[in-house]
C-alpha cells in the first residue's frame, strides 16, 4: 500500500499563524491514492476464494464486498498523511516541536485527499546580553573535617549489622517490619500493592507521627490508632485526612554500627590498610565532589543571568508537556513503583499540573532550553559528525564493547538524536561559561540578587484549551484521525 508522492502531488497552503502555531492545509493528489487502493485490492484479492471464480480472478467489486475496505482506506490515508506532512514541513522549512493536530477535510478514494494540520513551532526568542557579563556568587563551598566525619557516619550506617530483637520493645533507630491496613471511615486506603513494609523508626518515618505510635511495641504485637496526614503529603487525596491504622509487628531489628578503626576501613574498601587511608580517600572524593558542586553553582548563576536577560513567551502547550514530564520522572514514578491505583495516579497528576511553583520551575526550564538554543544559532554552534563519533568511541571504550555495537544500540533505541542534543547542550554551556566571568563577592552577589528579584519573573503566555492541563498532557501525541 505504498503511496507514490512527489512535490508535484502535494500542495501546501499556509493559512495563518497564531503565536507559535502554524495552520496548514495540505492537498494530496488523488490518483496515486487510487492506485494504492487498487493495488491493495489486487494483493488481498489474490488470496480470496469465492464460489464460481478461480483464485486470483475475483472481480474488484466482489473483492470490495468481501474485504474490510474501510480499514484499507484508513491505512492508505494515514500513510499519505504521514508522508505528505513531512514533505510539507520540508517544503515550507517548518521545524515542528510536537505532534500536529490534524483534521481531514476530504478523504475519499478517487478524489484529492485534503486535510488541515496545526503545527507547533519553537517560540521566538529575543536575546538580551549573553556574553561579557560579570556574575557574582556569595561564596564557594570548601572541605571541612565535619564533612569528612559526616561521610564516615554515612559509611557506618551502610555497613551496619542488623540484629533481631525479641527481648525488648522497639525503639527509635530500629528497623521494623510490619503489616499495615489503612482506612478512612471504613473505606480501605490504597498504600500500594504490598501492605507489608519495613521502615527505620525515625521521627519522620513514613508519615510524621507514625513512629510515635509503633515505638514501644514488641514482635507479634498488634495496635490500632488514628493519624492525621500532613497538608503537604504527596498524595493529594490523603492530605489533612485522618487515617485509621491496624498494624501487626512481624520483626524488629537493632542497627549496630561498626567501630571506626582500621578494620572498618578495610571493610569499606578491601585495598585500604588503615583508617588514615580511608580518611584520605574520603577527603579526595569530597574535594572532587565539592569542586564539581562549585562549578555547577557558577554555571547555574551564569545561565540564570543569561536567561533572565532574554524574552520569550512560553505557550501553555509547552508548559503542560514539561509539567507532565516532570511528574513522570518524580511523583508519577514513585506512585508507579508503589503500584497505587489509577484514581490515585490521576489525582496526583491533576494536582501536580495546578501547582504554581511547579509551573514556575517548568517555565524556567523551557525558557532556559529555548534561550540556549537561540545562543547556539546566533553564534553558529553545532555538533560535527567527528564529535559524535568521538563520543561514541568514548562510550565504547568505557563499556568495553565494539563501536558498531554502541551505534546499533543507539539507533535501535532512537537515542542518536538525544545524544547529539546532549553534546550540543554541553558545547553551548561551555561557550557561555568561557564568554562570561564569575567572581566571588558577597556584596555584588547580594546586589545582583536584589536586582533579579525586582525584575519581572518568567512570562508565561497561556492559550485557551478545551481540555484540562492534565488531560492535554495525557493525550499527547494527538491522534491523527481521518
Amino acid at each position: 500500500m505504498n503511496v507514490d508522492q512527489s512535490e508535484e502531488t502535494v500542495k501546501v497552503t499556509v493559512e495563518k499563524q497564531e503565536g507559535n502555531k502554524i495552520h496548514l492545509e495540505i492537498e494530496v493528489e488523488g490518483q496515486p491514492l487510487q492506485e494504492a487502493y487498487n493495488n491493495a485490492l489486487n494483493y488481498y484479492g489474490r488470496g480470496l476464494k469465492l464460489k464460481g471464480f478461480r483464485k486470483g480472478k475475483v472481480p474488484q467489486h466482489l473483492i470490495e464486498q468481501n474485504l474490510d475496505t474501510d480499514q484499507i482506506k484508513r491505512d492508505i490515508f494515514q500513510r499519505a498523511m504521514g508522508d505528505s506532512y513531512q514533505q510539507a514541513l520540508a517544503d515550507q522549512q517548518i521545524e515542528s516541536i510536537a505532534e500536529p493536530e490534524v483534521q481531514a477535510v476530504q478523504a475519499e478514494v478517487g478524489k484529492d485527499f485534503i486535510y488541515k494540520a496545526v503545527v507547533e513551532v519553537r517560540p521566538d526568542v529575543v536575546l538580551g546580553q549573553y556574553k561579557g557579563l560579570t556574575v557574582a556568587i556569595a561564596e564557594e563551598d570548601s572541605l571541612s573535617d565535619e564533612k569528612v566525619d559526616e561521610q564516615i557516619q554515612h559509611l557506618r550506617r551502610e555497613h551496619a549489622i542488623l540484629l533481631p530483637v525479641d527481648s525488648r520493645p522497639a525503639q527509635l533507630g530500629d528497623l521494623m517490619t510490619l503489616h499495615v491496613e489503612a482506612s478512612i471511615e471504613g473505606e480501605s486506603v490504597d498504600l500500594g500493592e504490598s501492605k507489608d513494609m519495613t521502615l527505620e523508626l525515625r521521627e519522620d518515618s513514613f508519615v510524621k507521627g507514625f513512629s510515635d505510635h509503633v515505638v514501644g511495641l514488641n514482635v507479634d504485637e498488634q495496635k490500632s490508632f488514628d493519624l492525621t496526614f500532613p497538608e503537604d503529603y504527596y498524595v493529594e487525596d490523603l492530605r489533612g485526612k485522618q487515617i485509621h491504622f491496624e498494624i501487626h509487628v512481624h520483626e524488629i531489628k537493632e542497627v549496630e554500627l561498626p567501630e571506626v578503626d582500621d578494620d572498618f576501613a578495610s571493610t569499606v574498601h578491601s585495598e585500604l590498610e588503615n583508617l588514615e587511608q580511608l580518611q584520605e580517600r574520603i577527603r579526595k572524593e569530597l574535594s572532587e565532589a565539592i569542586e564539581e558542586q562549585n562549578e555547577v553553582q557558577k554555571q547555574q548563576k551564569v545561565l540564570d543571568r543569561v536567561v533572565s536577560n532574554a524574552q520569550v513567551a512560553i505557550p501553555e502547550s509547552m508548559l503542560n508537556r514539561e509539567l507532565y514530564a516532570m511528574w513522570q520522572m518524580s511523583e508519577g514514578a514513585q506512585l508507579a513503583n508503589a503500584k497505587v491505583g489509577e484514581q490515585t495516579m490521576r489525582a496526583s497528576l491533576i494536582h501536580w499540573m495546578q501547582r504554581d511553583e511547579l509551573k514556575e520551575t517548568a517555565g524556567q526550564r523551557i525558557k532556559t532550553t529555548l534561550v540556549l538554543g537561540a545562543v547556539a544559532r546566533e553564534e553558529g554552534l553545532s555538533i560535527s559528525q567527528e564529535e559524535v563519533d568521538a563520543e561514541i568511541q568514548e562510550l565504547a571504550d568505557t563499556h568495553e564493547i565494539p563501536v558498531e555495537q554502541v551505534k546499533a544500540q543507539l539507533e535501535q533505541e532512537n537515542r542518536m538524536v538525544a545524544l547529539m542534543d546532549e553534546l550540543l547542550s554541553f558545547k553551548i554551556i561551555d561557550w557561555v561559561m568561557e564568554n562570561n566571568d564569575v567572581v566571588v563577592s558577597p556584596e555584588l552577589a547580594a546586589e545582583q540578587a536584589a536586582q533579579a528579584a525586582a525584575e519581572t519573573a518568567t512570562e508565561v503566555v497561556t492559550e485557551a484549551a478545551p481540555e484540562t492541563a492534565a488531560e492535554e498532557s495525557e493525550e499527547a501525541p494527538v491522534e491523527q484521525s481521518v
